[in-house]
């Protein structure tokens, strides 16, 4: 019996260091919190310095997080796509349109979120319907080789949808918890002019934005830049949880889109997300981080 209060001691101890390292994991902690819908858009083919500047983009910035160090992985267009999607390119280093079918099968962001429990949806202008494979269409306004979820056998196609379906689900309440946005080629700046992808993006993302609730983030993003040296795109994080009128300068690819993507939402990263850095200092705290104390651990095991 006297043996009893030292063993009882030992395991306190042992308790409350464990106690003090799991509350000093969670004071650290730099993972995006938890959210219930993210939306990415898409545009395409411009540098940062070539869209920083134009109104709508300019306000989007002003009103959330913008990296000055972001780059695409690549070009051209497809493999960006890809990388966005799959976190990986797949071998894939051309724009041709992918051959019948959808052969591909490695992870991706919908079937982490099917198998995961979560929605998503693919929205894309011109897309002729839902679940459509074909190469192009409306005199390429769209094309296939920007909608990569078409690539994959492990994924459900009907929530690849016509552009239009976004209001419909907006106004039923049912935002996926994973959107992606596909602008047509003329909207999103590869065949059209940079104040038309402004001026599409002023009169689209307000609503998306207010659809996202208090929990909800916009990423908007370039596919890839215009070809000049270091491939670096204009990547703007908007919403509740992001610090408004923030610079990050953190070296970010789309790799890490993936991976803030994936733990916002509580999937596993996987593929090129799981080997990038969590974006760390863009993230409103809305309650002071718990810091590890004796007194705290004295409450707890009280």
């Amino acid at each position: 019996m006297q043996g009893k209060p030292a063993l009882w001691s030992s395991s306190l101890k042992r308790s409350t260091a464990s106690a003090l390292l799991i509350l000093a994991s969670a004071s650290s902690a730099h993972a995006a919190p938890r959210m219930d819908h993210v939306i990415v858009v898409i545009m395409e083919n411009h540098s940062y310095n070539q869209v920083r500047s134009a109104s709508y983009t300019a306000s989007l910035i002003a009103n959330g997080t913008v990296f000055t160090n972001a780059h695409a992985v690549t070009h051209p267009s497809e493999p960006n796509y890809l990388a966005l999607w799959a976190a990986a390119t797949l071998g894939v280093t051309n724009d041709a349109c992918p051959a019948p079918g959808s052969p591909l099968m490695a992870e991706n962001l919908g079937h982490a979120c099917e198998k995961a429990g979560l929605t998503w949806r693919a929205y894309s202008e011109n897309l002729p319907s839902a679940g459509s494979d074909v190469c192009s269409a409306d005199s390429k306004l769209y094309t296939r080789k920007h909608d990569p979820w078409t690539n994959f056998g492990n994924l459900n196609h009907q929530n690849e949808r016509p552009y239009s379906d976004l209001a419909v689900d907006i106004a039923q309440g049912k935002l996926p918890n994973l959107a992606f946005v596909v602008p047509n080629n003329c909207n999103n700046s590869h065949d059209c002019s940079v104040s038309q992808a402004d001026g599409w993006l002023s009169h689209n993302a307000p609503a998306m934005r207010n659809a996202l609730g208090n929990k909800g983030m916009l990423v908007l993003t370039w596919d890839e830049n215009d070809g000049s040296s270091g491939n670096q795109i204009l990547t703007v994080f908007a919403g509740t949880p992001v610090r408004r009128g923030y610079q990050s300068g953190q070296n970010i690819n789309h790799y890490s889109v993936v991976r803030t993507i994936c733990e916002a939402l509580g999937i596993t990263p996987f593929a090129g997300a799981a080997g990038q850095q969590s974006i760390a200092d863009v993230w409103v705290q809305p309650t002071p981080a718990l810091t590890a104390s004796w007194g705290r651990v004295k409450t707890i095991y009280r």
